[in-house]
């Protein structure tokens, strides 16, 4: 088959898969279950389709598009009977069984890499031998493949997880994809340059204003890079920034469009179903946060253009293209966050904001799509949402058998002694376990593992369910910036042209925000805007937060009125992290540690003055 050919027929998959779901928003054809192994097989068609474009060997990426669609078709036929035979599969139900458990694999593997697969197949190895190896409690074959693929309950390969891709994620990443198809991204692209205009870090700018923009809409890290890095990455090395450093500001810019609200990572999702609330609770739950993240990489970038002495160069902004995209870019935005707050379903506020985006884009003749540009929205889209529902079906035999073989007990007891009790050790484990797990795999899978395994540890100690889900969530979705395989650095470094190693560590000093204020909200609920917090302890607890990310950062960069030397970086380091941990604990010894950075403050001051004589 020629790439034309396939082109047309991936074309027509996507375009089919985006038509049934908008369709079964309001007028379904098949049951929840049945709704669910349709999403899947677009999904593994979708997947190894790509695959089969980008690879030699066609022919043999064909047999498992026809094997999963007809062990699907195969448990469609006979569901009736497995559900009131449940627990006693055939040894047909089996041998279907285990075809699809291996598709779902590869097409992970396809999707993400080996480490996701790995780590499913190692649980299903240990859940046939563990109970004769002594370390689990004995199982059978049967046992084993009917807790992962046939129980049709809440977490197995067919459960909420599964479900939540199908009916709102997939719906959320196509809006995205339809977004940036449709030229709505260009919105916020010249606010960006407007911005860039009037500050002196320049593109720099220009890069934080627009990925934070495109976190509000896309919640993906590596496409949130491809489209604003494209054009934010030389504009900053024109500038005078180093490659290594314009790359990691793009990536530490777009890492922190999963935690932007609306339109979170997929775990965010995930996480409001964990929790029993509301969608619209969790954008409260993350907007301080990353409200935070943002402000101290607008100041991290401002600190580091005075330093160098970067000169903006004053970008042209084309006020008719901004003008002509705002309203598909505000409006289906404003809806979205609307009907939200007004407790419609997430899928409904999905529907209706591609709705109305494609509507919007038709009026004016700017904004109107070819043919073409609707075709390529559908596919980026449907590709992207798919491999999360391949990460989704993938998520639900692990959690499943970590649950049957009582692992996950095994390693939450196992993080209960190595915390010694200490929230604050406990804390720290989580995040280091979220890290690593997120190196490979997708935020939603490192989140959600994370949470089902350490998190009941941490709300046994004493934390409150939603600053330990939110703690976990937060790391996952930094993951992308962590080496040895952090994917925003490395997709960055190569459009930066820079080393992915250099690149990642600076990403990390630009973003070091994510890795400080979840430790600060963790003991203080009011950055989360939890119940009970007042509008006055809110702002305070903001503007303490503020003051020591700006110290922080003023001693990453080495900068702040004047260059600073050590002495100075550490007193603003010792400042920086006191006022942190008053703002956690709301102990005063602590608040006293931050006159050493008034003190450096003083001293620039004077310094600065000496200077201008």
């Amino acid at each position: 088959m020629t790439n034309n050919k396939l082109d047309i027929v991936i074309g027509m998959v996507a375009v089919g898969m985006i038509l049934y779901h908008l369709t079964n928003v309001y007028y379904s054809f098949v049951g929840s279950l049945e709704h669910k192994w349709v999403h899947l097989g677009f999904a593994l068609t979708l997947v190894f389709l790509t695959a089969i474009k980008n690879s030699k060997r066609n022919w043999f990426l064909v047999l498992p598009i026809l094997a999963s669609l007809g062990c699907l078709a195969y448990l469609k036929i006979n569901l009736e009977r497995l559900q009131f035979e449940m627990g006693f599969p055939l040894p047909a139900d089996m041998l279907i069984s285990f075809i699809l458990i291996a598709v779902v694999f590869w097409a992970c593997q396809l999707s993400f890499g080996f480490v996701l697969p790995i780590v499913a197949t190692f649980l299903l190895l240990y859940g046939f031998f563990g109970g004769y190896l002594k370390v689990a409690a004995i199982l059978t074959v049967r046992e084993v493949i009917t807790s992962v693929c046939l129980t049709f309950g809440s977490y197995d390969m067919f459960g909420k997880i599964l479900g939540i891709s199908a009916n709102v994620i997939f719906l959320f990443i196509v809006y995205s994809g339809l977004l940036q198809s449709l030229k709505g991204t260009d919105f916020f692209n010249e606010i960006g340059k407007i911005i860039g205009r009037y500050s002196k870090s320049g593109p720099a700018m220009t890069a934080v204003v627009s990925s934070a923009f495109m976190g509000m809409t896309c919640g993906q890290t590596s496409p949130n890079i491809a489209v604003t890095g494209a054009f934010t990455i030389p504009l900053m090395k024109k500038v005078g920034y180093t490659p290594a450093v314009a790359g990691s500001i793009e990536a530490a810019a777009s890492g922190g469009g999963q935690i932007m609200p609306p339109i979170m990572g997929a775990g965010a999702f995930v996480m409001a179903d964990i929790l029993g609330v509301s969608y619209s609770r969790i954008i409260l739950m993350a907007a301080i946060p990353a409200l935070l993240y943002f402000s101290s990489l607008a100041i991290y970038v401002h600190l580091h253009a005075l330093k160098h002495k970067v000169i903006p160069l004053g970008e042209k902004v084309d006020l008719r293209r901004l003008y002509a995209t705002a309203p598909l870019f505000v409006i289906p935005l404003g809806l979205i966050l609307f009907l939200l707050f007004i407790d419609y379903p997430p899928m409904l506020a999905a529907f209706w904001a591609i709705a109305s985006l494609a509507l919007l884009s038709c009026i004016r003749k700017e904004t109107r799509p070819s043919r073409e540009m609707i075709v390529k929205g559908c596919i980026f889209g449907a590709t992207v949402a798919a491999r999360v529902a391949i990460a989704a079906a993938t998520l639900g035999p692990i959690i499943a058998l970590m649950t049957k073989t009582g692992l996950g007990l095994k390693i939450g007891f196992s993080v209960d002694i190595w915390s010694g009790g200490s929230i604050f050790l406990g804390l720290i484990i989580l995040m280091f376990a979220v890290i690593v797990l997120g190196l490979e795999v997708p935020t939603v899978a490192a989140y959600l593992i994370a949470a089902i395994v350490a998190v009941p540890v941490l709300i046994r100690l004493g934390l409150n369910p939603f600053q330990a889900h939110m703690f976990c969530f937060c790391f996952g979705a930094f993951s992308s910036l962590t080496p040895p395989v952090g994917m925003g650095a490395i997709v960055a470094s190569k459009l930066a042209g820079a080393p992915y190693i250099k690149t990642a560590l600076h990403a990390i000093n630009a973003a070091v925000a994510a890795y400080l204020v979840p430790y600060v909200f963790a003991f203080n609920g009011d950055l989360l805007l939890l119940t009970g917090a007042s509008l006055q302890s809110v702002l305070m607890s903001v503007a303490i937060v503020l003051l020591g990310l700006l110290f922080v950062q003023a001693c990453f960069v080495g900068h702040f009125l004047t260059g600073l030397n050590l002495a100075e970086r550490l007193m603003m380091l010792i400042g920086a992290l006191g006022l942190l941990v008053f703002a956690a604990i709301k102990s005063y010894p602590f608040l006293s540690l931050c006159l050493l950075s008034f003190f450096a403050v003083l001293w620039q001051l004077r310094k600065k003055t000496h200077m201008s004589n």
